[in-house]
């Protein structure tokens, strides 16, 4: 096995991501692993920050489906250039998040055309892809009774009928993809915990 692995969790707004992007840091720590990359999309850089903060809160002018998707992209490759490649071959990187995103909001949630994703991955030359994606799956009502006390996102405040699109994209991709393991995030926190810990371990 090599001695580094990339590690993508996924899922819809409220399903837990950064919770156990955490938990799986403690978990490697105490496998006397400390060389890990923690990060998230959209963001992970100076620049890429930046553009988060106007793809998620940005509310000044209307705010179209295809301008999401660019700036996405443009964060996406300041992450890509600036964290992943220069450390994919020594570090174990853990990012929240990462293209499927892209799959299951933009063709899923927002009816962009998949060919358009395709060339936009071509385009900025994302050849690196995850070891193992953790796709915590919730149901979308769950999610957002999670998050209903925190202020809400651009994102967040999108219908259930969104999120239920979303969802179903990412069950349409994590049920053909061999290195996607879904994880039943409806369930409490300990049992997810519980599931994930074995994932890891099974690295091993």
């Amino acid at each position: 096995m090599k001695n580094n692995k990339f590690i993508v969790i996924e899922g819809i707004n409220g399903a837990g991501k950064s919770t156990i992007c955490n938990y799986i840091v403690e978990l490697l720590n105490n496998l006397n692993i400390n060389n890990i990359i923690k990060t998230h999309e959209p963001g992970g850089t100076f620049i890429a920050e930046k553009l988060r903060n106007i793809i998620k809160f940005s509310k000044k002018e209307i705010f179209s489906h295809k301008t999401e998707l660019l700036l996405i992209y443009a964060s996406r490759l300041q992450l890509l250039d600036n964290i992943i490649r220069p450390n994919i071959n020594t570090h174990w990187i853990l990012s929240d998040r990462y293209d499927l995103s892209t799959f299951a909001y933009q063709i899923g949630g927002r009816g962009i055309n998949k060919n358009i994703i395709l060339f936009l991955q071509n385009f900025i030359n994302n050849n690196i892809k995850p070891d193992i994606i953790i796709y915590l799956d919730v149901d979308p009502i769950i999610a957002l009774q999670r998050i209903k006390f925190k202020k809400k996102d651009r994102i967040e405040q999108e219908s259930i009928e969104f999120f239920l699109k979303v969802r179903n994209y990412y069950l349409k991709i994590a049920n053909k993809k061999k290195n996607i393991i879904i994880v039943d995030a409806n369930k409490s926190l300990k049992n997810v915990k519980f599931i994930i810990k074995k994932i890891i371990n099974n690295f091993f």
